[in-house]
């Protein structure tokens, strides 16, 4: 397998700096130091822990209904564990954590790896519309307080509009495939046929299905975010929550950094520093991120040792060997 040459490597890196030197550019880092040592991190610690075993139960749950749908009959108590573990790569980077699970997968059901490996775009794909779905919610029920909001949400209107039409264009040319010999055997010859399985077996159903197995995760993650605001004192409407913290969410999965930091930082500065001075808003952003992180972490090391165990095990057998 080749190995990327090392400034390719080392492009998320050199982003997450780049990202950091904006910026403290503009905001001395002394007050952002100052603002920290006020975050209640056992609180913080508090709210965060139980909403990270609920949208691990949430994403096992979900990977678990694609997989018995579309690959193969492994169960919730299958997936769990190395759900849980992948967290840990996930820190780093999400893509190296998908594609853990999708490695596992394969070699556990001796399913094809790029059959396992659509499936995993398959969610990723609807957590990303999970996301759109509620922002534009928030676009129709927020009022925007100032002209840069208001111009904000106007962009928002006509990208959620494309991004909509985008979907139903891609379950519906799926859904043409199904039926369509020509169309079908076009698709699968090509070079990307492993990789479409799970979309050309979807039904616009099941797209449905997975949005709704994932969207109590947002609301949870919304929920978790006002709590921790109004413990930092920081008051956010709950409806500007719903409408940018999808865009926040969005940024922080751009592979542009590491470990989803900087993107992530610079729009909660964005989206949300009129609610409080931008130093405690910068330090708040980076208090819960990385809390976050730990918690997911916790999960992931207590779930560890039986993953690893296993997937030793996976690794000394090729799939069809039993």
């Amino acid at each position: 397998m080749p190995v990327n040459p090392f400034w390719k490597r080392a492009l998320p890196y050199f982003g997450t700096l780049v990202i950091f030197v904006l910026i403290f550019w503009r905001i001395p880092i002394a007050k952002v130091t100052e603002a920290l040592e006020h975050v209640p991190v056992l609180k913080f610690f508090g709210v965060f822990l139980p909403f990270c075993v609920s949208y691990w139960i949430i994403d096992s749950l979900c990977l678990t209904w694609v997989v018995r749908r579309f690959n193969a009959a492994l169960s919730l108590r299958d997936i769990m564990p190395i759900r849980a573990s992948m967290y840990l790569l996930s820190l780093i980077n999400s893509n190296l954590g998908q594609g853990g699970v999708a490695w596992y997968l394969h070699r556990k059901a001796a399913v094809p790896f790029l059959e396992i490996l659509s499936s995993i775009l398959f969610i990723a794909l609807m957590e990303i519309y999970q996301l759109f779905l509620f922002s534009t919610l928030g676009v129709i029920l927020y009022s925007p307080t100032s002209p840069a909001q208001l111009e904000i949400v106007r962009v928002l209107r006509v990208a959620y509009v494309i991004a909509w039409l985008v979907l139903a264009t891609v379950i519906a040319f799926f859904a043409f495939a199904q039926r369509s010999n020509r169309a079908r055997g076009w698709i699968t010859r090509g070079r990307a046929g492993a990789i479409t399985t799970t979309f050309m077996a979807a039904r616009p159903l099941d797209y449905a299905i997975v949005l709704g197995i994932k969207a109590p995760s947002f609301m949870l993650s919304v929920l978790t975010q006002y709590f921790a605001l109004s413990l930092y004192s920081i008051p956010i409407p709950f409806a500007q929550l719903v409408l940018f913290l999808p865009l926040v969410f969005l940024a922080a999965a751009l592979p542009i950094s590491v470990a989803h930091l900087g993107t992530s930082q610079a729009a909660w500065l964005l989206f949300f520093s009129g609610s409080a001075p931008a130093a405690k808003i910068l330090a708040y952003s980076l208090a819960a991120h990385f809390t976050f992180m730990f918690c997911n972490g916790l999960i992931g090391l207590f779930y560890l040792p039986r993953a690893s165990r296993e997937l030793t095990t996976l690794g000394a057998i090729a799939p069809g060997d039993g």
